[in-house]
């Protein structure tokens, strides 16, 4: 019983996850009982079964958790006191969830993922999104992401990888603007959304803007418009300032082609984003979601105004 109470306790430590346990009837094969000691719970909505043995072969592990899923139909988490980093790696790359006392968490069928050694940063990295998971965020905001999507569905409305999407997944999960839930062999994003969400995005967030610069050189490939230029395109606004543009920072072939000038003597003023600005893009321009952040701390009155017109048009949608 201590065993299963420090188990639940690290976990709900780390994860903020609340767990409740359930009663369950399991015909197992007798090797497996007399190997492990098993207990059943609920954990991130997800019913799940813990099961804690010896440090044993790793291949004994795999048909054990194969064996257990195949006749419960609900994900198997092994429990480890110590580990091997190398029987560690391969239970990953077999996405077999594992929990090591105070060391590690791997639970894929949750999204999670956590070196507990390392948990100072890993805490300080859920107070700020990432620049994927901020860009999904504002995807459903939007309604350019729709809830109950798959994952590989929002990977390809993003243009990135499953793996990379994920991870943005799993911090959105941890501020509690989604869930994931396995359905047979999918996984499925739920969100939910609120003023919280909204606020979240618009005040929290850090401007995806890592640098700026004046330059006077034609640009040939379609300009996203930014900042003024961008506000006086979703507003009414009158721009007669230099264009400022938004710029990719992996776009480096453009970037390293573009000559700095003074201001005086600019084209344009680019901005260099931390992500994809033509991302959930319009009428040519980052998304007018981004300019509430990027202006929030604005005291003319001109772009109050016109803050007010987007503010207006976003309520109207929701």
């Amino acid at each position: 019983m201590k065993a299963k109470k420090k188990l639940f306790n690290y976990i709900e430590t780390i994860t903020t996850w609340s767990i409740e346990e359930y009663d369950m009837k399991l015909t197992l094969p007798l090797h497996i009982k007399l190997r492990y000691e098993f207990w059943y719970a609920t954990l991130a909505q997800q019913k799940v079964i813990f099961a804690k043995g010896e440090e044993g072969d790793i291949r004994s592990y795999y048909k054990t958790v194969s064996t257990l899923e195949t006749l419960s139909d609900l994900p198997v988490v092994l429990v480890f006191d110590h580990l091997k980093t190398q029987d560690r790696e391969r239970l990953i790359k077999k996405h077999i969830a594992f929990v090591v006392q105070e060391e590690y968490i791997y639970m894929p069928f949750a999204l999670m993922q956590i070196n507990t050694k390392k948990i100072t940063q890993t805490l300080k990295k859920r107070e700020e999104l990432s620049p994927l998971a901020d860009a999904i965020l504002l995807g459903y905001i939007v309604e350019k992401i729709e809830s109950n999507l798959m994952i590989s569905e929002i990977a390809t409305l993003v243009n990135q990888g499953i793996r990379e999407v994920s991870n943005a997944l799993t911090l959105l999960e941890q501020h509690q603007f989604l869930r994931v839930e396995k359905i047979g062999r999918k996984k499925i994003v739920y969100f939910e959304y609120s003023e919280e969400m909204l606020n979240y995005f618009i005040i929290k967030q850090r401007s995806p803007i890592k640098a700026t610069f004046f330059t006077h050189s034609p640009i040939e490939d379609e300009l996203i418009y930014s900042s003024f230029s961008a506000l006086a395109v979703h507003s009414t606004l009158v721009d007669n300032e230099i264009k400022n543009i938004a710029i990719s920072a992996k776009n480096k072939k453009l970037l390293n082609n573009l000559e700095k000038c003074y201001e005086d003597d600019a084209r344009y003023k680019v901005e260099i984003w931390d992500r994809e600005p033509s991302l959930f893009s319009t009428k040519k321009s980052i998304n007018p979601l981004y300019l509430l952040r990027l202006f929030k701390e604005n005291e003319d009155e001109r772009i109050d105004y016109a803050l007010d017109e987007i503010r207006e048009k976003i309520k109207d949608k929701r």
